[in-house]
Order: C-alpha cells, then structure tokens, then sequence
C-alpha cells in the first residue's frame, strides 16, 4: 500500500486525476484511494499532519504501507529551476533545528536535494537557502518514521517560485500545471518504490 502525502488541493487534484482516486467519504478529511494506492491531504504547515496521520493509520496497517509526499516547494534560483521536480536527501526544521534524512534505496531519475521547512511562507528569501523550502516536510518525516522505517518515507518537491513572491501570488499560479507536468515520472518513481517494498515484504514473515 502506498500513501501520497499532500498540502494542497491544487497539488492533489492531478493526482486524484491521474490515478482514478476516489474520495473515502469514511474520514473527515481529504482522503482519496484507488485500490492499494492512498491519498491525504494534510492542509498547509504542520498543524493537522499528526491528527490526520494517526487516523488514517487506525484504519490501516502501518506495517503495509509506503508514504511519499509530493508537493511545491520554493526553491533557490542558482541550484533550481522552476517546474523542475527534486527527491529529498535532507530534511532541517528551521524551528527546532533537527535535521532529518530519508533513506533513498532505489534508483531514480531525479536530482537529489536538500529542504528546509519553514513556519511560514519566504517570500524574501532568494539565495539565502541552498536548496528547497516548504512548511511540512520535517513533520511528515518526524512522524512518519516513527510509524514506519525511513526506507518507507520519500519526499518528491517541485519547483513553483524563487522565494521571491507572496503566498497569494503562489496560489495564483497554476500549481496543478506544475505537478501535472511531472506526472509520468512520479508514476514511474511510485512503481520502483513499490518495487522495494514488494521485495522487503517476505521479511515480515520472519522469525
């Protein structure tokens, strides 16, 4: 089983598209799925990710399933481009200063790059952060991997502005665009992903 992890409803709808996903009228958020594939959507920042997680994982085995986030992040123009989709190798909460990072055991066509997550939106913040920046991604690894491995924990970010702009310009552009270009290879990338898992799988059998 796997479960996309998203923000937005803009980042969510060309997935909920892509992948025939239906809303799970069970939960009293966002919850689509289509067979063995999942998707919840968390909300913008850190608020909801903890509430929403644990309840989805009461209804389902924790020991099944792969969570991948995918969302926008902005990104620094001299190591980014816009539109331009990234795979998370480090992970720092500007916050509390922890630093997390995923555990990449496939191949894959992306660049591999490092995030920080923020409190609220940069929008000044051109060339002052190397790589990545989001408002979710260390909570979303904090808690996942204390629910699952961190081999079962990817995070795939896509380019949407400089750090330059304001929320509400962000929100203006067409965010659903930017993900529904990088459809093909996030299909390719859930596909190898599972990959792993299904060969991971007859460890849970063992003594």
């Amino acid at each position: 089983m796997q479960c996309i992890l998203t923000a937005l409803k803009a980042e969510s709808q060309p997935l909920i598209n892509h992948f025939n996903l239906n809303r799970d009228t069970s939960f009293q958020f966002p919850v689509f799925k289509n067979k063995d594939l999942y998707l919840v959507g968390l909300g913008v920042g850190k608020k909801n990710i903890r509430n929403r997680i644990e309840i989805f994982l009461n209804q389902n085995n924790p020991d099944l399933i792969q969570f991948i986030n995918i969302g926008i992040a902005g990104g620094n123009p001299k190591s980014t481009k816009i539109g331009g989709s990234y795979l998370l190798n480090k992970i720092k909460d500007e916050t509390t200063g922890s630093t997390y990072y995923p555990d990449i055991l496939i191949k894959h066509n992306f660049e591999e790059i490092s995030l920080v997550t923020v409190e609220s939106v940069i929008s000044d913040g051109e060339g002052v952060y190397k790589g990545l920046v989001d408002m979710e991604a260390s909570e979303i690894f904090k808690i996942c991997s204390s629910l699952v491995p961190a081999h079962r924990l990817a995070f795939l970010k896509i380019v949407s502005d400089y750090m330059n702009i304001e929320f509400k310009e962000i929100m203006a552009q067409s965010i659903s665009k930017l993900i529904s270009h990088q459809l093909d290879s996030i299909e390719s990338f859930l596909s190898q992903f599972e990959r792993i898992f299904n060969e991971e799988a007859p460890m849970f059998g063992d003594d």
